[in-house]
């Protein structure tokens, strides 16, 4: 009797350790919204890259996620696409595996973040040097530079090295604009939108596109003009880009050879216009990514120009001259506000003394 009570004490217990068991497996599993019918309701990318391994899962905080990335969404991509579509670009960098760690280290939203400002370093030294390199090439190496240099000074290889340097050290910093941007648009902060049916369809979504990039230009010019008229802002941040100021000392490798503030000022009309202007997400983040590589191109001090727009010859003349053409994509604002000066020689002719 006493071992048959015994016996039945254990079964008891071991019966209750299962059912706890099974219930603490029901509660902590989460129901993943990645299914089939609710993937098809997910905008562009989706919900089925979360997937990527169906034999395993990731337990964060008593709860089961497909992936790291999985987890960053919270089990629900369609609930934030802006965040579903961030995390899918860094998937292309970083593994779930390293999206799991950054959330077991820093947690679900600071691990999003961090790994998405790690994405931005990543990408941005990455469009950096590859942008450079090939502007550099058809600059400095093609066999028609022969020609473009034959009554010109070539930049000398020490102030490359020092543009890289720079670059390279202000892009810690500078990458972090986009972080706050994207969460300025995550947390509805912002007039952004994910799709144009959010806009209203393609004709307001034209209209709309127009108005802020217009904006964005308007307010570039004014930051950058203000870096230029404040004494204070001018000397403490926006004069070690203007230690570049002959032809001869620019390149496409100065194009974020800056101080990261002076940066982060000249690219905020893109978040600030935001907040009042309604916009397409997706069409923001690719003018962000016409701007990196427009900025290379204006300071090769090259002479290929179509008026009215703001080319590396009138960029060129900003950096001899300082206080002329302050606009970034288009020469209108300085038309406008009477800070144009149009070149009319060619760049970085060396003048033969009488």
């Amino acid at each position: 009797m006493r071992a048959m009570t015994k016996y039945g004490s254990i079964l008891t217990i071991t019966l209750c350790a299962l059912l706890a068991h099974d219930a603490h497996a029901t509660n902590t599993t989460y129901a993943s919204t990645t299914t089939a019918a609710a993937a098809s309701e997910v905008p562009f990318p989706g919900s089925s890259w979360l997937a990527y391994d169906n034999n395993r899962t990731f337990l964060y905080d008593d709860v089961t996620y497909l992936s790291g990335y999985d987890a960053m969404l919270k089990g629900d991509p369609g609930a934030n696409p802006v965040r579903n579509f961030n995390a899918w670009i860094n998937s292309f960098i970083f593994s779930p595996a390293t999206a799991e760690q950054f959330v077991e280290y820093f947690g679900i939203e600071m691990g999003y973040y961090a790994l998405s400002y790690c994405r931005n370093f990543v990408a941005g030294a990455f469009v950096y040097y590859v942008t450079s390199a090939i502007f550099h090439y058809f600059c400095y190496v093609h066999p028609q530079s022969k020609e473009i240099f034959k009554d010109r000074l070539r930049p000398e290889t020490s102030v490359i090295l020092d543009q890289i340097a720079l670059a390279q050290s202000s892009l810690f910093l500078y990458v972090m604009l986009p972080v706050f941007s994207d969460w300025l648009v995550e947390e509805g902060y912002t007039m952004c939108k994910y799709t144009i049916d959010e806009l209203g369809g393609v004709l307001p979504y034209l209209i709309f596109t127009v108005v802020y990039f217009a904006c964005v230009e308007i307010g570039i010019y004014w930051m950058h003009r203000t870096l230029h008229t404040n004494k204070w802002m001018y000397k403490h941040i926006h004069m070690l880009h203007h230690k570049y100021n002959q032809a001869h000392t620019l390149t496409p490798w100065a194009s974020i050879a800056f101080n990261p503030i002076d940066g982060i000022l000249q690219a905020c009309p893109y978040v600030i216009c935001m907040l009042f202007v309604p916009c397409h997400y997706l069409t923001h983040i690719c003018m962000v990514f016409f701007t990196a590589i427009w900025s290379t191109y204006i300071h090769d001090t090259m002479d290929w120009n179509i008026d009215p727009v703001m080319g590396s010859k009138y960029h060129t003349v900003h950096h001899t001259h300082y206080m002329y053409n302050f606009g970034q994509v288009f020469t209108f604002c300085d038309a406008y506000w009477g800070t144009l000066r149009v070149p009319t020689e060619k760049t970085g002719i060396i003048k033969k003394r009488n």
